[in-house]
């Protein structure tokens, strides 16, 4: 009996912690927007039973200019959370809290603890934590942390909510501004003004079979390369690699510049028309508007172009995504008869 008594005032000591804990957290995100911690804090809040929240963390640096640029995205997603009722719990969701971190000297070895050699970093904080034995530390950091860099590209409050939603099990969307709307709808009202004009102007133009060709071509290079994407999340054309070198790629899979998708998709794209002439070359040979020789050294020159663009664009996907999508069957595929063969012999 007296083990059972002890074990209810624990839980009940347990619970009224968890909500003061929770409660303070609350009142500083509420007064502050962002939770400012130090290392006793840090511990305290995150590592520390009982803690029945998460926490997303931003580690900056005093210099960082990155960190900087960032900020006001970061605070843009805390403000997200916070509108959406997030800073309470839910039947099936955690309250989350959005803190900070900057470095110095008594902050450095929670910096050191979670790996982090830079700034800025991510860092999505869950209860379980508490209880992550340390050879499992490091799996669940990697999942959990995210060390931002340039060659992410330019990461905005959309990156910012993905990852954090991600990992939170939340759906905060983003919410425009009245100016940004504001924007938005005006720059769509003048480019349909302006294209309802030049239709009128250029009636039989517009009305051209090769012009819808053209401008069919074209749509679906911008929707292939990801411009739309691109435009939303502000990705770069081009960036700098840690040699201050040009990078036009990068071997992320979440990632890509603006120059990566559009080539790929150059490359796809006329891979597709390739078939389309080789079909209108057949109209001329039989037409006799052109010699089968020249049919024929065109036709390999085609296929040799079709045979690089492919593996190029193999090699390129191979190294963005960790299932290394091939064109061709795998070795250790089965080559044989029809009914048993996998895709070798073809």
């Amino acid at each position: 009996m007296i083990i059972i008594l002890i074990f209810l005032v624990n839980l009940i000591n347990a619970d009224s912690l968890a909500s003061q804990k929770t409660n303070e957290l609350r009142e500083m995100q509420l007064r502050d927007g962002i939770i400012e911690l130090n290392s006793t804090g840090y511990f305290y809040y995150t590592m520390e039973f009982p803690r029945p929240y998460d926490i997303v963390i931003y580690f900056v640096a005093p210099s960082c200019k990155l960190c900087n640029d960032l900020n006001e995205h970061y605070q843009k997603v805390a403000k997200f959370y916070a509108d959406s009722g997030a800073l309470y719990k839910s039947e099936s969701k955690r309250a989350v809290f959005f803190a900070t971190m900057t470095f110095n000297d008594k902050n450095k070895q929670v910096f050191e603890q979670l790996g982090f050699i830079s700034a800025p970093n991510l860092f999505v904080s869950q209860p379980h934590i508490v209880f992550v034995p340390q050879d499992e530390r490091e799996r669940y950091l990697r999942d959990m942390k995210w060390t931002i860099s340039y060659t992410d590209g330019t990461v905005t409050a959309h990156k910012f909510l993905e990852f954090i939603n991600k990992r939170t099990g939340r759906q905060v969307d983003y919410k425009a501004s009245t100016s940004e709307a504001l924007t938005v709808i005006g720059v769509l009202l003048g480019a349909l003004t302006f294209g309802a004009l030049i239709f009128i102007i250029a009636r039989p133009l517009f009305l051209n079979p090769k012009l819808w060709f053209i401008g069919s071509i074209i749509i679906f290079i911008i929707c292939l390369a990801g411009v739309v994407y691109n435009i939303i999340h502000n990705v770069p054309f081009f960036t700098q690699n840690n040699k201050g070198g040009l990078q036009w790629k990068t071997n992320s899979g979440r990632q890509q510049l603006g120059f990566e998708g559009l080539f790929l998709s150059l490359g796809m794209t006329f891979v597709g028309l390739t078939m389309v002439l080789i079909l209108k070359l057949k109209v001329l040979v039989k037409h006799q508007k052109i010699d089968p020789f020249v049919e024929r050294l065109v036709y390999l020159t085609l296929f040799i172009c079709i045979f690089l663009i492919v593996q190029f664009v193999e090699e390129n996907y191979r190294q963005k995504s960790h299932y290394n999508p091939i064109y061709w069957p795998p070795r250790h595929y089965i080559k044989g008869p029809l009914n048993k063969d996998q895709g070798n012999s073809f």
